[in-house]
């Protein structure tokens, strides 16, 4: 499932679910709408501003807030990269300092990590080492780089989770039609006119961040550079536990919109 209904789209469909329903259930129409559409105070910076269902998310600065939250089972992200990234295919920043430091924090966590393949070699496995398995997200796109990886660090892959058709079906070593998925796979990426895309200029797809969290099996995740949320919605949508950082007051404000829309999408739909 992905995040494919605004809110209004969810009150609409809450409020045709009770026609005809006893007068008693009004108590909860009614809250379940004032919680979709009652303003958001403005959180302050390190609080633990929103709680929804088995997600906690944080505004703040992830260097200030990983310590305090205590183990933790994996980090499933997608860094900040590219700042000076344009559309000639080429980046013309190589991470700095604060890229390093944030790469550094993260060490002590089994860790999925969303990167293309040169930054992972230039700035991510000097500090976490080789990588315990890469998979591979591929898409069309504009630009030659066609694709990029997941890496996991202190994790492993499940491929039996995933049955997918064989991609040499007449080779003679292929027993069955069905086989466990490869460590590749093809999704199109989120664009402007896709149905999930927010007002955040990198996001991924949801269904793209379930497929890892499958893959994994792990149950409880933290995303320390949250974005617009997708890690949490798709946590959201599988039943995982969610801790999300963002530093962004803006991306911080999608990322609480999505994920509340998740956790009242799965009450409506699931």
């Amino acid at each position: 499932m992905t995040d494919k209904f605004t809110i209004e789209q969810i009150k609409t469909a809450f409020d045709k679910s009770f026609e005809g329903e006893p007068d008693e259930w009004d108590d909860l129409r009614n809250d379940f709408i004032a919680e979709l559409t009652t303003p958001q105070r403005t959180p302050q910076v390190g609080e633990a501003y929103m709680h929804k269902g088995d997600a906690t998310l944080y505004l703040g600065d992830c260097l200030d807030i990983l310590p305090s939250l205590g183990k933790v089972d994996a980090v499933v992200t997608d860094p900040p990269y590219g700042i000076g990234f344009g559309y000639t295919g080429k980046y013309v920043d190589d991470g700095g300092e604060k890229y390093h430091e944030l790469m550094l924090s993260l060490k002590q966590y089994p860790l999925a990590l969303l990167q293309y393949p040169e930054q992972l070699i230039d700035l991510c496995i000097n500090v976490f080492g080789q990588p315990d398995e890469c998979l591979a997200w591929v898409y069309n796109s504009n630009l030659p780089r066609q694709f990029r990886l997941w890496a996991l660090f202190g994790l492993t892959a499940d491929f039996s989770c995933f049955k997918q058709p064989s991609k040499n079906p007449e080779c003679n070593k292929v027993k069955r039609l069905l086989v466990n998925s490869y460590d590749w796979w093809e999704q199109p990426q989120v664009k402007n006119t896709s149905i999930e895309k927010s007002d955040h200029p990198c996001q991924i797809p949801v269904s793209c961040v379930e497929r890892v969290l499958k893959l994994i099996g792990i149950q409880s995740i933290v995303d320390p550079f949250m974005g617009s949320g997708t890690t949490g919605v798709a946590c959201a949508n599988l039943g995982r536990k969610f801790i999300g950082i963002e530093i962004e007051p803006k991306y911080f404000d999608i990322a609480c919109e999505r994920i509340t829309a998740a956790y009242a999408q799965g009450r409506l739909f699931a």
